[in-house]
């Protein structure tokens, strides 16, 4: 039996002609949500352009407020005209990679306000402002997970146009023969690694964003993206799986385009009215930079539609992959997600014979030993801790105390001169673990006067 290499075209799938009678409802409804969302971004929009007072900022802000008018208007393209619609959706998640690249540019600003991307200054800058210990750059790691993602979505949309052009995209099927399936697994990967370096770049400034409604700003731009990335889904797996069938109300189309782009069109207007808290341009005003004169309109409108610094950051990965390579950041950041660090303790426990560590050990006929955690103890009536320890002993001579790190004694361990030390079969405790070099020689210090150690 050979492999079908025929796209599985529903009933009513390319009869684009054929709409059901719900179909004028949609597109009136997608129309008014539309205008509704232009009318109140494009106010915002204007409001910063006025307001123009610190352009590194509100460039991305602007950018980023711009992405409900580009979702609403192609979601209404998609409603008005089927035929165009598989066509031109590509183009929102397209301009959805560049607002993510705007918000985490944004957050860049917010963590290292003075700094430039001339030499990468703002990038050692947003480093060393951050709230948490990491054993690796995370601000750089996380700057190449934000920016390959224009680089996948230009791949998707490339990979889409040309296997369209072929035949062998078939957006009506998830079979892996044709080209749907994987485009959707190539952006799922993409968008989720930009996601998530985000999420992470914010929990490390989480005060530097608190005052600047960092966590707004992430939830409003979050949840768009994710409602988009559902909806592609949800409806493409319904359809699939005839959980939703069509009608004389609801055609083919109608349900794959029609209902998903009203959908996107309505949403649009509540987050266009929630990017006037998270966004807003009040912070901008006269009467918080009095010292600070805007930029006139045009000018203001010019920096904002200039994309050299999103292209500039997409260009500045691959020397970044080649310096975090050099400076081994990769590997720590490797070995610092959660799945690689189960699989070494794992490994570390098979390697032990399964016995990695023991709070208690047990045997017939013993009391129980406790191992010593912090304060180094003998077991049973002689155990004493190391803080209680009295420091000075008979006619004020100092009695040795162990440091920090020191080795547990043994059951034979006692404080002892040195003129009646033995010589310790387990050897010197460096602080990790014994070193069998030979014990020193017997005898007095240098001051003739007995000292005390812990064999």
């Amino acid at each position: 039996m050979g492999l079908n290499t025929t796209c599985p075209v529903p009933a009513g799938a390319q009869d684009y002609g054929v709409r059901g009678t719900a179909w004028i409802p949609l597109v009136w409804s997608a129309a008014a949500c539309s205008i509704t969302t232009i009318a109140i971004a494009l106010s915002l929009v204007v409001l910063h352009l006025r307001r123009y007072r610190a352009p590194r900022e509100q460039r991305q802000i602007i950018r980023i407020v711009f992405c409900v008018i580009v979702y609403a208007v192609i979601a209404f393209f998609e409603v008005a005209s089927y035929e165009v619609a598989q066509y031109i959706d590509p183009l929102g998640d397209l301009y959805e990679a560049f607002g993510l690249c705007a918000l985490y540019l944004l957050f860049l600003q917010y963590a290292a306000p003075s700094g430039t991307f001339a030499n990468d200054d703002i990038l050692s800058a947003a480093r060393a402002a951050e709230e948490t210990t990491v054993s690796f750059d995370w601000v750089r790691v996380g700057y190449i997970f934000v920016f390959q993602y224009p680089i996948t979505e230009i791949f998707c949309v490339i990979l889409i146009e040309s296997t369209e052009a072929t035949g062998t995209y078939c957006s009506y099927s998830l079979y892996p023969y044709f080209g749907h399936i994987w485009v959707e697994i190539i952006q799922s990967l993409g968008i989720g690694a930009c996601v998530i370096a985000i999420l992470v770049f914010r929990g490390n400034m989480k005060q530097r964003m608190k005052v600047r409604r960092g966590l707004a700003k992430l939830v409003c731009f979050k949840i768009i993206v994710f409602i988009r990335f559902a909806q592609a889904w949800v409806f493409s797996l319904l359809l699939q799986y005839n959980v939703i069938k069509t009608s004389p109300t609801f055609s083919y189309n109608d349900i794959l385009w029609g209902i998903p782009g009203l959908a996107t069109c309505a949403e649009m207007v509540l987050f266009s009215l929630g990017f006037w808290y998270a966004f807003s341009s009040t912070e901008y005003g006269s009467n918080a930079k009095p010292r600070d004169s805007p930029l006139p309109l045009g000018k203001a409108l010019l920096d904002v539609i200039n994309p050299m610094d999103l292209i500039s950051g997409i260009a500045r990965i691959f020397p970044l992959w080649g310096e975090i390579h050099r400076s081994g950041d990769w590997a720590q950041w490797r070995a610092a997600i959660p799945i690689n660090r189960q699989i070494r303790k794992y490994r570390n426990k098979k390697r032990a014979g399964g016995n990695v560590r023991y709070e208690e050990v047990r045997g017939e006929g013993t009391e129980e030993l406790k191992m010593p955690k912090q304060s180094h103890s003998r077991s049973g009536s002689d155990a004493f801790d190391v803080e209680d320890t009295p420091t000075m002993g008979m006619g004020g001579q100092t009695l040795y105390q162990p440091p920090s790190g020191s080795p547990p004694d043994d059951a034979s361990s006692s404080l002892m001169p040195e003129g009646s030390l033995r010589a310790s079969s387990q050897g010197q405790w460096n602080g990790r673990r014994y070193d069998r070099s030979p014990s020193p020689p017997r005898g007095r210090n240098p001051e003739g006067m007995a000292g005390y150690e812990v064999v």
